[in-house]
């Protein structure tokens, strides 16, 4: 069942999603589209497939899309999916709020996936029965309703990172957390700035600085993080649309075709051309 709610350009909707459905009874709403994000309710046993990773929910599992990014659905995944666009809900905007940005969403580091326990399970459950139980009520306060019940959602699934993160007073969950901002930067700017200078300048501190606290917190360069997400926006463009190589060079800020192809084999060992050929016969 997908339900659709519109107010002006803002737009929320709910969808009841189960594979052993015919896909032609079963949409899949921004899926493959950039504007809107998804969380994702799975239930155990599902088969999630993430921009070319593929995750088998153990347990019933929460995962958190932004805006574009890729996902489908394999071995009978069964459970609940709420999709908004930035009109009806700014991530961005509401941040102080909610400590989600570069978190929940807009997080280069990882995937956000939170694995629920059956006490979170049935908190989270709740909460979409809830929100999808709005729908069916058109009065005065549905728009302020449905996203109130959103943020109920989001600060509960903030809770639940929290409450995962080794050192809860550290970093990202932090306001001022420099990682939390790096990921967002680096979301929002990946195809306008390449190194980690540009980025460090930013941020307003050293790229040595930088370099530190990203390693020791992350296990992982700043500069490496930057590169794969240059490779990922690269790998869907080429897997989900028909732009020439050139067309996704310049897109991605690189005005030297012949250097991004270069870049691209060096950190897949395959060619532009050859990844789409590869990704189309999957």
């Amino acid at each position: 069942m997908e339900l659709l709610k519109s107010f002006g350009n803002k737009i929320i909707g709910y969808l009841d999603f189960d594979t052993a459905i015919p896909v032609d009874e079963n949409p899949l709403p921004c899926s493959n589209s950039s504007d809107c994000y998804v969380i994702l309710f799975a239930q155990k046993g599902s088969t999630v497939i993430v921009d070319f990773s593929i995750f088998k929910a153990e347990q019933d599992t929460m995962f958190f899309f932004n805006l574009g990014q890729q996902f489908q659905f394999r071995n009978q995944a069964k459970g609940h999916l709420i999709y908004f666009n930035p009109q009806f809900y700014c991530i961005a905007f509401h941040d102080k709020e909610l400590t989600c940005d570069g978190v929940l969403f807009n997080n280069v580091f990882e995937t956000p996936m939170i694995g629920l326990d059956t006490k979170e399970s049935n908190h989270f459950y709740r909460i979409m029965v809830s929100l999808k139980d709005e729908f069916q009520i058109d009065d005065y306060w549905l728009e302020e309703m449905l996203r109130t019940k959103l943020k109920e959602l989001i600060i509960s699934a903030s809770r639940a990172w929290i409450e995962r993160t080794p050192d809860k007073n550290d970093m990202e969950v932090k306001e001022d957390g420099l990682s939390r901002k790096f990921s967002q930067l680096v979301e929002v700017k990946y195809n306008q700035l390449h190194s980690v200078k540009e980025y460090a300048e930013l941020l307003y501190v050293s790229p040595k600085t930088l370099n530190r606290k990203i390693v020791n917190e992350k296990g992982i360069s700043p500069n490496s993080i930057i590169k794969n997400r240059i490779m990922l926006q690269a790998k869907r463009l080429l897997a989900n649309t028909d732009l020439t190589v050139k067309e996704i060079s310049a897109q991605l800020g690189y005005d030297d075709q012949s250097y991004f192809i270069r870049f691209f084999k060096i950190h897949t060992g395959t060619s532009p051309l050859e990844f789409r050929k590869d990704a189309n016969m999957d």
